[in-house]
């Protein structure tokens, strides 16, 4: 089993999926409001709760930030390719999915997870090798949101790009220092948004498949943003656009 900690992930675990859940654990003394709506989800849906002292939850999650809950689940169901189409959003009528190279920081993927789903894009794809996987640390630091948007891990990362290619969609890679300024791209399109790693960025085999490339302007003289932060600007660019030309502002 998979074991997922933090008030959020677990709230959010009970609300969109309950059947995966086996067993929460709660630290004795915990009455916050939070922890009480937990309880109450978990006794609608026939999932024992059980309280344990924190040390016992320190030991079970392997550190202290598990907010005094633990829960015990089946492990996580990564979504197919087609799951993500299926989730293309209505509102501006254009598709957008994260193709993720080499993503390896879970803080990064549980950030960037998150962002997605609170920009309403259709789903996030990772690689099966040489990168983060979805864990408790990454449910964690998604809040949640990694029970709410499709998470897809594929096999082959550049076959999956000639797949979105296929499905209408251009393929955007985020460069530091190259392509156009993201104020300046027309992204009311079909996008795949590709992000790369934190050590290398996109690799060259990935950067080949794309079919633009777009930058960040900065001042500052780092060379690079964080892939979490540098997600949640293009994605925003992105619905920012996509929102004004719905609206008949641009």
């Amino acid at each position: 089993m998979d074991l997922i900690y933090g008030m959020n992930s677990v709230k959010e675990l009970l609300r969109q999926d309950g059947g995966v859940c086996e067993k929460i654990i709660i630290a004795s003394g915990r009455k916050e409001h939070a922890i009480k709506e937990i309880v109450h989800l978990a006794s609608v849906k026939n999932i024992p709760v059980e309280f344990y002292p924190k040390k016992q939850l320190d030991k079970l999650s392997d550190n202290n930030d598990h907010q005094g809950i633990v829960c015990f689940c089946k492990k996580f169901a990564y979504a197919e390719l087609d799951d993500i189409l299926k989730n293309r959003t209505v509102r501006d009528g254009f598709g957008l999915v994260l193709v993720l190279d080499s993503v390896m920081d879970p803080h990064n993927l549980g950030s960037i997870i998150r962002t997605a789903y609170c920009l309403g894009a259709d789903g996030v794809v990772i690689p099966g090798d040489r990168a983060a996987k979805v864990t408790a640390t990454v449910s964690k630091t998604s809040a949640g949101s990694v029970w709410q948007i499709p998470v897809a891990k594929v096999i082959n990362l550049s076959q999956t790009v000639d797949y979105f290619k296929d499905q209408g969609f251009w393929i955007v890679g985020a460069e530091a220092r190259a392509g156009e300024n993201i104020r300046e791209m027309d992204f009311k399109c079909h996008i795949a948004l590709v992000l790369g790693g934190e050590a290398k960025g996109i690799r060259p085999l990935i950067k080949k498949k794309c079919d633009f490339f777009v930058n960040i302007p900065m001042i500052g003289n780092f060379n690079s943003l964080n892939v979490s932060v540098a997600a949640g600007i293009i994605l925003y660019e992105i619905v920012s656009q996509r929102r004004a030309a719905k609206n008949g502002t641009i």
